[in-house]
């Protein structure tokens, strides 16, 4: 009986990922999530009575991850380690679609997961910075050329994450390329390699980006 509760909860909470990965948040109800399951809406509520409910389980998944993501890479110091982290981060927010993109509805009606989503957007700058200021003193990037020039750079890497599929949508272009994402981010560092920076991007990134380009071609 446990086991078949399970799967009708796990059957629900991957019918409301999905529905609102295509449809939107706002725009799926729960009658739509039971219709999609074959199951009455009252068997729907026995497991997840409001939205809010099924929400706060998929959002608990998301943070899973995405400390998953802060937490065991808190020290990356490679170029190549940094590249590996943006491919998690472009299986997340596929993964989870609506969460980056109905990011408003969220904040008006979802506070609480709203405030989480802050708390570890304040972690993913701080460990991006982090990150740029350590090769800055390796010689892989250059000195700053004027106050807080890394602290934006971290801050605009993230909006790129965060709002990928955003711009993606708003342009008509597909969701899932995963090399369009990772050049756009490295762009935002390349002007400020060193030599040796140079040098380490061209040995450990660039053969990853082809390797991307060949398996999308094919």
């Amino acid at each position: 009986m446990k086991d078949k509760k399970k799967k009708t909860k796990e059957k629900i909470l991957h019918s409301a990922l999905s529905l609102f990965n295509q449809e939107g948040l706002p725009n799926v109800k729960l009658q739509r999530i039971a219709d999609d399951c074959n199951i009455s809406v009252g068997n729907l509520a026995y497991h997840f009575q409001y939205k809010e409910d099924l929400m706060a389980n998929i959002a608990g998944n998301v943070n899973a991850e995405i400390s998953s993501i802060v937490n065991t890479e808190n020290h990356f110091p490679m170029l190549i380690d940094f590249d590996n982290q943006l491919s998690k981060y472009h299986t997340l927010i596929n993964r989870y679609a609506f969460f980056f993109l109905d990011v408003l509805e969220l904040e008006r009606n979802y506070p609480t997961i709203h405030q989480q989503r802050v708390r570890y957007i304040n972690v993913m700058i701080n460990q991006i910075y982090q990150w740029i200021t350590e090769n800055e003193k390796k010689g892989i990037f250059k000195a700053e050329i004027h106050l807080d020039q890394y602290a934006h750079t971290a801050h605009a890497i993230w909006m790129i994450i965060s709002f990928w599929l955003t711009q993606k949508r708003v342009l008509f272009k597909k969701d899932q390329d995963e090399e369009e994402f990772k050049i756009l981010v490295w762009n935002q560092l390349l002007p400020s390699f060193t030599e040796l920076g140079l040098m380490e991007y061209e040995a450990m990134i660039l053969p990853q980006l082809r390797d991307i380009e060949i398996v999308v071609g094919f």
